[in-house]
């Protein structure tokens, strides 16, 4: 059994489809194939379900998805022992963005990394708040940013900043603005999804004035929210920063504040990683950029 077998197994669960897993593992479905061939063979189980939808788990694959996750941390974290026992960090630390770099203040993070520690490298990868956390109890990603507090209590975090967002207006409908948010109620609104935490803070925004949208197109993804804005089609939560560049790709965008819109960004990462070298220092670094003590 090999530990790429292993891997290419937890991939394949979690993607449940063949040709999503193969580029995830950057191989041909022919090869994630013969992996999942090869470790059922081994083990003589059947891990998979073929079905006309995609790869569903066995009862089999069910149990021995979790070990075989266990078996891929240890090997790691031992490849990760081994490695710090020198006078350098060495390792490779996927982080998860939930909003534009810019934002998060990935260059000076990456720069203040690699001046201290240049062995260690970084993989990221852009996904919404829920998600970050979720492929970080399922092993996909190490550490990550995300709006608001930490869903799982196997998840620690650093607050890093109250972001405010603003209520964001098209300049078409700028003569609205001075009848407050109700002569914006019945304008399109674009939103987050349901699950995203800028909703559940706008939600009791909402709320509490008795305002119910009747349009709402649901989004997902900071940067296609903001060009929607920008081009007209709606009216949406967007950061200071969002609006200044909506104001520059497309027409005016004006900005609302309220006192109820912030929300925490924060830095997280699984809690029984706290030990990890490499994962300090980049935490370390993360407050660095954030000037943070």
């Amino acid at each position: 059994m090999e530990l790429y077998q292993l891997k290419t197994f937890v991939v394949v669960a979690e993607e449940e489809h063949l040709t999503r897993a193969s580029v995830r593992l950057h191989t041909s479905q022919p090869t994630v194939s013969a992996h999942i061939k090869a470790l059922e063979e081994e083990l003589e189980t059947r891990l998979f379900i073929r079905t006309p939808k995609g790869m569903r788990l066995t009862e089999a694959g069910e149990r021995l998805r979790n070990k075989a996750k266990e078996v891929l941390q240890a090997a790691r974290e031992l490849t990760l022992e081994a490695r710090n026992m020198g006078d350098e960090l060495v390792g490779d630390l996927s982080i998860g963005l939930n909003t534009d770099a810019e934002y998060l203040r990935i260059v000076p993070l990456l720069n203040s990394l690699g001046e201290e520690h240049p062995k260690i490298t970084m993989q990221i990868q852009q996904r919404a708040s829920t998600s970050v956390q979720d492929a970080i109890l399922n092993g996909v990603l190490d550490c990550g940013f995300i709006f608001g507090e930490p869903r799982h209590p196997d998840i620690h975090s650093v607050k890093l900043k109250d972001t405010q967002f603003f209520v964001a207006v098209p300049d078409i409908w700028k003569d609205r603005i001075p009848g407050g948010l109700e002569a914006l109620a019945d304008l399109p609104w674009i939103m987050d999804p349901s699950d995203n935490p800028l909703q559940k803070l706008t939600d009791p925004f909402f709320r509490a004035r008795n305002i119910k949208l009747p349009i709402q197109l649901e989004v997902d993804g900071d940067e296609v929210i903001r060009v929607l804005v920008a081009a007209g089609k709606g009216v949406s939560f967007l950061r200071k920063n969002e609006v200044e560049a909506a104001n520059r790709i497309g027409q005016t965008v004006h900005s609302i504040p309220f006192d109820e819109l912030f929300i925490d960004v924060r830095f997280v990462w699984l809690k029984r990683r706290d030990q990890d070298p490499v994962m300090q220092a980049v935490i370390d670094h993360v407050k660095k950029s954030w000037d943070i003590k």
